[in-house]
């Protein structure tokens, strides 16, 4: 069994209060954490400060994966890695971890729309077609993970990768917030896990694709961290998530 804390858009400082609070609710020790992007708000990298000091401070030698989120600017990754090293920053990249005697092969990316935001077209017309080929990116990765031994992928995106937990946010956004071509990679690839933040709204907090359990672990939806149980079951996870209520 893998004890994970997970959450997302905690857009510090506005959520850093309510994450504060969440966090000392949870009485369990956590194998591993993960951050779904959004950490800051508008690029304020020296407001996670306050995060990666309470996290690496309260959960010493816990690996703790993170994502850029679009709060995150893009060509400032360097600059948060430099500054929080101890976070293990995944830019369109995987890393493999064996805990517990399993090989977990994480993939970490911002995601990808169905359609850019109005001010990406404007600003980056570029994400058109980086949206389109990220989620045979992604399926690339899976594949040299499986090829270096990996048994298990986790799929860690900021955006959304299906639009079946976007319910709460206005339907006209939805291509804004999610895209509906990685729900084809995480069933064809048989993804084993799949976390998400930036759907702030959405009111599923955990959904089934073929099998596949996905979170949507925003903070400001959750109201609080997201602790995911996640058990091997002869090759196949059966996981388990509780919102930490106190106590």
């Amino acid at each position: 069994m893998l004890k994970i804390l997970a959450t997302a858009d905690i857009h510090s400082p506005r959520f850093l209060d309510l994450f504060i609070k969440s966090l000392n609710k949870v009485k369990i020790r956590p194998d591993l954490i993960i951050l779904a992007g959004d950490l800051v708000d508008k690029n304020n990298i020296y407001a996670l400060k306050h995060v990666y000091e309470i996290l690496i401070n309260k959960y010493e030698e816990i690996p703790i994966i993170s994502v850029f989120g679009n709060e995150e600017y893009r060509g400032f990754e360097n600059k948060y890695r430099e500054m929080y090293p101890v976070f293990k920053w995944l830019d369109d990249e995987y890393i493999i971890l064996e805990m517990k005697e399993l090989k977990i092969g994480i993939i970490g990316t911002r995601g990808a729309l169905d359609k850019p935001t109005p001010w990406q077209s404007r600003h980056m017309p570029w994400l058109y077609n980086y949206y389109r080929e990220l989620p045979l990116k992604i399926s690339a990765m899976i594949d040299e993970a499986r090829s270096k031994g990996a048994k298990y992928i986790f799929l860690v995106s900021h955006y959304g990768v299906t639009y079946k937990n976007l319910e709460g946010e206005p339907r006209n956004i939805w291509p804004y917030l999610a895209s509906s071509r990685m729900e084809k990679i995480i069933k064809d690839k048989k993804i084993d896990l799949v976390i998400h933040g930036h759907t702030h709204n959405g009111v599923r907090d955990k959904i089934n694709i073929d099998g596949v359990e996905v979170y949507n672990v925003s903070l400001p939806a959750r109201r609080e961290v997201v602790l995911i149980d996640f058990t091997p079951k002869s090759k196949v996870f059966g996981l388990e998530k509780w919102l930490y209520s106190g106590g």
